[in-house]
């Protein structure tokens, strides 16, 4: 609703973005929080900061991971008071401005936000805690990982003295982007695609990677002691921190649950969530707008995965082979380019793993296993790459279409 205390240019622009939104709607052309959302911000620039008003924001950015860092952080907020968040995905400022303007009563809210718009979206929400993941190429869009850091760098200079950037000290790329914040906590978030962090950001050195840790011979930069460690804790995973260990048990798959995890907490403790309550709450996160959703096809359960680079992809494999689970690649098309992500990706180490492709692209899919010597089977469509299992629970990697057209489709089935 629109408050009283809003500007009168806020207003109206609240009031026009909401009218083509449900004009949208009408249309059958979506949902209209990104046409929406644009045209209040064509009315008025600055209704981003009407519409966050004083409540207390974590926003959410990276290339990799922040629809479902984000819907942990909600979860992990919860316990402080009512969360609003732009779950549908709309994570430009447009897509923001409409999700804060749907809910202006809650206290709390847990942001994602494209790589780009980092800075008018820190300006607009002026929020306490930004969680900042990884940083590696983008095929999606036309801007380079040079301006995209740069960008970093300045908006972390500029960020508020009682906003604290919730970084991933592992990825060298992020530490050096954010080491110009007023105040900055680490996470060990891992680094699964090390390939664009080879040379330093600051001094062009080649790096020196170990297991566990990065340095630069050159200006002797290395990776600082994180704040917020995942550690293997009996048959699952802990969070050490300074207040001492706190248990997860998260149902997101390989290691992508327990550090996205980490990453909550760490932004939940910022703004002063019980830690422990905040931890129950991210344990009963299962499904992120389709993704991880134990769906279930005969006698298999089909976790979903939505991959967009090399680093995606990575992480997948990196799933599949740490859990043992077999693994369907399902690709479908949406431009010239569609399966070049994939090239890069370390495929080999699948090999002997049990992999089934299906999809449009299935042919360019077997042709990158093949090249990278995994003996991959060819599937005419999902039910059939699935069940070709035995029964049990099912990796689906896919990229953006296929996983848009796969989710809907099993968005019937039961959970």
């Amino acid at each position: 609703m629109t408050h009283a205390r809003d500007p009168l240019r806020a207003r109206a622009a609240l009031a026009t973005g909401r009218a083509a939104g449900r004009m949208s709607q009408a249309l059958g052309r979506g949902s209209g929080s990104m046409i929406g959302g644009r045209l209040a911000l064509r009315v008025d620039p600055e209704v981003l900061r009407a519409v966050a008003g004083d409540r207390r924001t974590v926003v959410v950015t990276g290339t990799n991971g922040k629809s479902t860092v984000t819907a942990l952080v909600a979860a992990a907020l919860s316990p402080g008071g009512a969360v609003v968040s732009n779950s549908t995905g709309a994570n430009m400022t447009d897509g923001i401005v409409t999700a804060m303007a749907a809910d202006r009563e809650s206290s709390l809210a847990a942001i994602e936000c494209d790589e780009v718009y980092l800075g008018p979206v820190a300006r607009g929400t002026r929020p306490k805690a930004v969680v900042v993941l990884n940083s590696s190429r983008e095929y999606t869009r036309g801007v380079s990982l040079k301006s995209t850091l740069e960008h970093w760098r300045h908006t972390a200079a500029t960020l508020p003295h009682d906003c604290v950037a919730i970084v991933n000290v592992d990825d060298p790329l992020v530490s050096w982007a954010f080491e110009t914040a007023p105040r900055r906590i680490g996470v060990s978030g891992g680094l699964y695609w090390r390939d664009d962090a080879l040379v330093c950001p600051a001094c062009g050195t080649v790096q020196d990677f170990t297991d566990t840790s990065w340095s630069c011979p050159g200006c002797h930069r290395s990776r600082p002691e994180p704040d917020w460690n995942v550690v293997p804790d009996g048959d699952g995973w802990a969070v050490a921190h300074a207040g001492g260990r706190t248990r997860l048990d998260v149902t997101v798959p390989g290691r992508t649950g327990p550090v996205g995890g980490a990453f909550a907490l760490a932004a939940a403790d910022a703004l002063g969530v019980d830690v422990d309550a905040a931890a129950e709450r991210i344990s009963a996160v299962a499904d992120v707008d389709g993704r991880y959703a134990p769906y279930r096809v005969g006698e298999h359960q089909a976790r979903l995965l939505m991959l967009k680079n090399p680093a995606g992809w990575a992480e997948a494999i990196d799933v599949a082979v740490s859990t043992g689970r077999p693994l369907v690649v399902a690709l479908d098309p949406f431009g010239p380019k569609d399966t070049a992500t994939m090239w890069e990706a370390p495929f080999h180490r699948l090999a002997g793993h049990e992999v089934f492709v299906t999809g449009g692209r299935r042919a360019d899919g077997l042709a990158i296993l093949g090249a990278s010597g995994v003996e991959a089977r060819e599937a005419p469509d999902i039910e059939s790459a699935v069940t070709s299992h035995a029964p049990g629970e099912v990796v689906v990697a896919c990229n953006y279409p296929a996983f848009r057209r796969i989710s809907k489709q099993f968005r019937g089935s039961t959970h």
